[in-house]
């Protein structure tokens, strides 16, 4: 990706993108990631849902302030969307998805069948929603297949760390702890193999933008 021509793509995002609360969009391609489109409805929605999951008011304000990041994470999406077909990757963890989908509804202080009619009032893809985080959860599958030889935590620091908790802790309770600090530390490992994995696609796909 040349990274200075997207900047000022961003810059010139209201040319491809402009719309008010009332407006009704005509759906036009703004960009081709690899094999994969990015249109003008999926930035709307993109921004709708980015306000709407965050308790943010739909303002035009707040659209107008929320353009250039919700075509960035519609990019990202894409580049991930590419890899994660590239290996066929169709496995992803059905728990955390329930957890992040009720997160979400707990911050806005709802059930999930509320959060489904929100989406529904405001004329966005509830199954859309669900799909994007569903790419996130395969993305961390794939990363985890390649990267999870490579994986070396560091026993002493690990030891050095469960030293700084008090002695009369339960020996279960230190083996929990033991567990949860080496968990933490394989988390930490995977997330520098997702953003280095991730950075070279971004320097390597071919983004083409339409004028």
């Amino acid at each position: 990706m040349k990274k200075t021509f997207l900047i000022i793509f961003f810059i010139c995002l209201n040319n491809f993108l402009f719309f008010n609360l009332e407006a009704k969009i005509n759906n036009v391609i703004v960009a081709k990631v690899g094999k994969l489109l990015v249109t003008s409805l999926d930035i709307r929605d993109e921004i709708l849902t980015y306000l709407i999951i965050n308790n943010q008011e739909i303002s035009q304000e707040n659209i107008n302030k929320s353009k250039n990041f919700a075509l960035k994470n519609l990019i990202n999406k894409a580049i991930k969307t590419n890899e994660i077909n590239k290996f066929q990757i169709t496995n992803y963890s059905q728990n955390d998805l329930r957890k992040y989908i009720e997160k979400v509804s707990n911050n806005l202080n709802v059930s999930t069948s509320e959060l489904k009619n929100i989406f529904k009032i405001n004329n966005i893809s509830y199954e859309e929603f669900v799909e994007k985080h569903i790419t996130e959860l395969k993305w961390n599958t794939l990363i985890f297949s390649l990267y999870k030889n490579q994986i070396n935590i560091n026993i002493i620091e690990v030891d050095n760390e469960i030293k700084q908790v008090k002695e009369d802790q339960d020996p279960k309770e230190l083996k929990k702890i033991k567990e949860n600090i080496l968990n933490r530390k394989k988390e930490e490992k995977l997330n520098l193999f997702s953003r280095s994995h991730f950075s070279n696609l971004e320097n390597s796909i071919n983004i083409k933008f339409n004028e």
